[in-house]
């Protein structure tokens, strides 16, 4: 059922060579990258990849990365990487408690910039480079497209200024 599903959904058949468990993708991850991830409010943000990172932080991996977003999103992300620690920079917006209470105490460092803006100033360099975009998608077309769930926010900028993209 999954193998079939995974088959109807990754369209493009040259990528299902790619497919690897959210464990393996998060092995992608390392100290000080900067990481965007798809979401505007708690909808269409990755959550296995994060938890995976997760887990490798409480294994005693020693990791602190960047956190873009589109906007608010859920506690896979937010809530659990501040939990262990995790975050090192978060923009542009956030609305979790315990990633507010490090914020504001200065563990993380935090760039408050209007959602709209973003965009542009991560096309025009002025934030730096994103290493990897995480993004959450109901498919990839035959020609490799991302067909996003249900939030797209960020994610087109994401994808396109990214060194790497996990979908």
């Amino acid at each position: 059922m999954i193998l079939a599903d995974l088959e109807r959904r990754v369209r493009k058949k040259d990528l299902l060579s790619k497919v690897v468990s959210s464990t393996e993708a998060s092995l992608l991850i390392e100290d000080g990258m900067t990481i965007a991830c798809s979401g505007f409010t708690p909808a269409g943000y990755p959550k296995a990849v994060p938890l995976a990172l997760v887990e490798r932080v409480k294994s005693g991996k020693k990791l602190k990365i960047n956190l873009w977003t589109g906007a608010s999103v859920g506690p896979e992300l937010d809530e659990a990487l501040a939990s262990v620690d995790a975050i090192s920079k978060r923009l542009p917006y956030q609305t979790d408690n315990l990633l507010r209470n490090k914020i504001n105490s200065g563990d993380v460092d935090y760039i408050d910039i209007h959602l709209s803006q973003c965009p542009q100033q991560i096309r025009y360099g002025f934030l730096g480079d994103i290493d990897l975009a995480i993004v959450e998608a109901v498919a990839i077309t035959e020609e490799g497209g991302i067909v996003p769930s249900t939030s797209v926010g960020n994610s087109p900028t994401f994808v396109k200024m990214a060194k790497g993209v996990i979908v």
